[in-house]
């Protein structure tokens, strides 16, 4: 029987090293192996998305369109005031839409019908001033299932109210989509005379173009 060898030994002492090492070898490679399972590198694209339409308000009667989000009109009951609204389409589609306005009740004082007096109405096609529209029987009140119901005749208790303006003149039977051309901008100016005994208190008016009107008014209410 062969005498094991002093160089034999240290061999035999080396070996588990040398087979981690092969093994971590074979590891890597069986990794590599699997995470090579394409044949190109990748290119990405990221698409920043902001609202079509954008808006602005300016006090009075004032069609241009500036940065202004919020205005703050001091006023009493049975006094009139006036506001311009624009709307911008910012995409390269036309968009269409319902112009909306909501009333919106200080709190623990909802509207219950009759706070609004009149409703003068102005655009590009009912301007200047002496050809506004009184719109006061066409404007309506939206409730959350999309119907709608002529304001000057409405009753309830509601901290907030959708209102739309029956361009067609249908008695508040039927909505319309409005549509923006690739860069117009539309712009609304309103005058509203509020009723003389109208609660004190602050009131908020905002507006919007909304893409389906029930689901907007749901999301209101």
């Amino acid at each position: 029987m062969k005498k094991t060898t002093k160089k034999t030994k240290n061999l035999l002492k080396l070996s588990p090293v040398a087979m981690v090492v092969i093994v971590g070898f074979l590891v890597t490679g069986v990794a590599s192996a699997a995470l090579v399972n394409y044949l190109s590198d990748k290119v990405t694209t990221t698409a920043k998305v902001k609202s079509p339409v954008e808006m602005s308000i300016n006090e009075g009667a004032d069609g241009t369109f500036t940065s202004n989000k919020s205005i703050i009109v001091n006023t009493t009951g049975g006094s009139d005031f006036t506001f311009t609204t624009v709307a911008k389409n910012n995409a390269n589609n036309v968009i269409d839409g319902y112009p909306v306005i909501v009333a919106e009740a200080p709190t623990d004082k909802p509207f219950t019908g009759g706070e609004i007096d009149k409703v003068m109405f102005g655009d590009a096609g009912h301007w200047p001033k002496g050809n506004m529209i009184d719109i006061t029987d066409r404007l309506c009140v939206v409730y959350s299932d999309g119907t709608l119901h002529p304001l000057s005749s409405w009753t309830g208790s509601s901290q907030k109210l959708v209102l739309y303006f029956d361009f067609e003149g249908t008695a508040c039977y039927d909505s319309q989509t409005i549509p923006l051309a690739v860069g117009e901008e539309s712009w609304n100016v309103l005058t509203v005379t509020t009723d003389p005994a109208l609660t004190p208190g602050n009131y908020k008016i905002y507006t919007q173009m909304a893409s389906d009107l029930a689901e907007y008014a749901s999301s209101q209410y």
